[in-house]
């Protein structure tokens, strides 16, 4: 404290030494006196040292009290200096509280303005498929995921059809085979009770725990499309924005199923009406414009890619005969199992339809002449070795067919009415040479050996 206040003591000191020198000198003859013996008495002595004292007094007080002063002054120096940090703190946690509010606002302006943009975008879309890749990637722009994929989920046999994705292999997800079934991890379990899942909530519950260790999607939240209680797509997330909680992820993929739900029905439909007007209404296959269109696109592919293209056109063998013996009904239930027998045979890039009457052509992507004459030889020789049972009637059927194909260096001016032409002509030495055979056309016979 003295090394503090040591001014204001040496202050005191000096004005009392004064005034005890203005006291000595004021009765010098009254200290004089004394110190020679003499005992005279001045009253102004009396005076001058009360004075003195009451001085020293006051200047004592006026010292503590500058003192006191100061220590306050110090005291509250401090004190302003921490409440000024104080209200710096509270000032910086203002700033970041405005700062984390304007980015709150902005995202919710970008999340209203993609749901908008959303809307918009799924009323005009009347495609499933197409649908379903559109609210695949406002998922990626709301979430700003990195790694996402979408599954149209098969009413029939729940089977999770993959439609598209970012960050994963198509081939490899394809190759899991994923059902709407827990076996099949979070998309699985997602999809088959129709709600929102996240890795996270089914890790800590250890009754579902093994649906996290058979994830092979290794995905962090899944979303199903639900609509009418009926999972009609799903969405596997498994990267979001960092800044994003598991509350805000669940509410904005919600919110996107919801438009999706509505959205999906409506395409549905309309793939349905769009699927009946390419159909054959009797025996379900595509129809022959429907087959026309397909052609020209397949043999386009199939130059563009230097890859051969099968074709095989057949008939049925005596069919008059069936209408004539057994009537138009036996006919139409020939029809109906030729078609049934021709779908489940062939693969699923295959395309199959009627051509006219008792007709049926078969396009092969992929297929040499030596892979489609094998096919339509399997496919005669399993009509040839079956029986039909009509009413009371087993009814035996037989197949003749005629092959064309396009080979790509062989005959790449060929076009689809020369294809046609070609399996046209050499059904028609399959049904001369006795029915019931497969006959490829010399013309590509002579340039591709089988």
């Amino acid at each position: 404290m003295f090394e503090e206040n040591w001014i204001y003591r040496i202050v005191v000191v000096f004005s009392l030494c004064v005034l005890l020198a203005w006291v000595y000198i004021a009765n010098e003859a009254s200290f004089f006196g004394f110190i020679n013996g003499r005992s005279d008495f001045d009253i102004r002595l009396v005076w001058h040292m009360g004075i003195l004292i009451l001085l020293a007094v006051v200047l004592v007080y006026l010292m503590q009290s500058v003192i006191d002063y100061k220590g306050q002054n110090d005291v509250l120096r401090k004190y302003l200096q921490r409440l000024q940090q104080e209200l710096d703190v509270e000032r910086e946690a203002i700033k970041q509280l405005k700062t984390e509010s304007n980015d709150e606002l902005l995202r919710l302006e970008s999340f209203i303005i993609t749901m908008s943009d959303t809307a918009k975008q799924i009323s005009s879309v009347l495609r499933t498929d197409e649908l379903l890749r559109v609210l695949l990637r406002k998922a990626i722009d709301l979430l700003g995921s990195q790694k996402c994929v979408i599954f149209k989920v098969d009413e029939k046999t729940q089977k999770l059809m993959y439609i598209d994705s970012v960050g994963y292999k198509k081939e490899e997800v394809e190759g899991y085979c994923l059902k709407a079934d827990e076996r099949s991890g979070l998309i699985g379990y997602a999809s088959e009770q129709g709600i929102f899942v996240s890795r996270k909530t089914l890790a800590q519950d250890y009754t579902k725990a093994h649906i996290v260790d058979g994830d092979k999607l290794k995905g962090n939240f899944c979303q199903p499309i639900v609509y009418n209680s009926k999972t009609l797509a799903s969405i596997c997330v498994s990267s979001v924005n960092p800044d994003l909680t598991h509350e805000q992820v669940m509410r904005l993929l919600s919110t996107l199923a919801n438009f999706g739900g509505i959205a999906l029905t409506n395409t549905e439909l309309v793939d349905k009406i769009r699927e009946q007007s390419v159909r054959d209404s009797l025996t379900g296959l595509y129809n022959h414009q429907y087959f026309q269109n397909y052609m020209d696109n397949l043999l386009s592919a199939a130059k563009r890619e230097r890859d051969p293209l099968g074709f095989v056109m057949m008939d049925i063998d005596f069919f008059k005969k069936f209408n004539d013996t057994y009537g138009h009904q036996a006919g139409d239930f020939v029809l109906k199992k030729v078609a049934s027998m021709l779908t489940s045979e062939l693969r699923g890039t295959d395309v199959v339809a009627r051509y006219g009457g008792e007709e049926f052509v078969a396009i092969l992507p992929g297929r040499d002449l030596e892979g489609s004459y094998r096919i339509a030889e399997r496919i005669r020789n399993m009509f040839e070795g079956a029986l039909f049972n009509y009413e009371s009637h087993e009814l035996k059927i037989t197949l003749s067919a005629g092959v064309s194909a396009y080979i790509p260096s062989v005959n790449d001016s060929t076009t689809k009415e020369l294809l046609i032409r070609d399996a046209d002509n050499a059904l028609y030495e399959a049904k001369a040479a006795g029915r019931n055979r497969v006959i490829i056309h010399k013309s590509i016979l002579r340039n591709t050996p089988l």
